[in-house]
């Protein structure tokens, strides 16, 4: 998984919402105490987590779980094998 272009695709997304954004997504990694060059897709999971729970707050629950898909999604792609593991099936 390519951590780094994780993070950029969300920068992307959510900073032109507002700047805080990326305020907000440099505070999620810190107090999780990850970075962006080891991110693995467990952690960019409770990433996710983490950042929808922060979103919530700047946007609402509607639009904190729409950018949770969107999020989800871009770790999907970075990492299917993540979810094929995760899959009961």
């Amino acid at each position: 998984m390519n951590g780094r272009d994780f993070i950029a695709r969300i920068e992307e997304d959510l900073v032109p919402v507002s700047p805080i954004m990326e305020f907000a997504i440099r505070k999620q990694l810190a107090d999780l105490g990850l970075t962006e060059q080891d991110l693995t897709p467990q952690e960019a999971m409770r990433f996710i987590d983490s950042m929808t729970d922060a979103l919530d707050l700047f946007l609402g629950r509607n639009d904190a779980q729409r950018k949770r898909k969107f999020m989800i999604s871009l770790l999907r792609k970075q990492a299917p094998e993540y979810f094929e593991e995760q899959s009961p099936i």
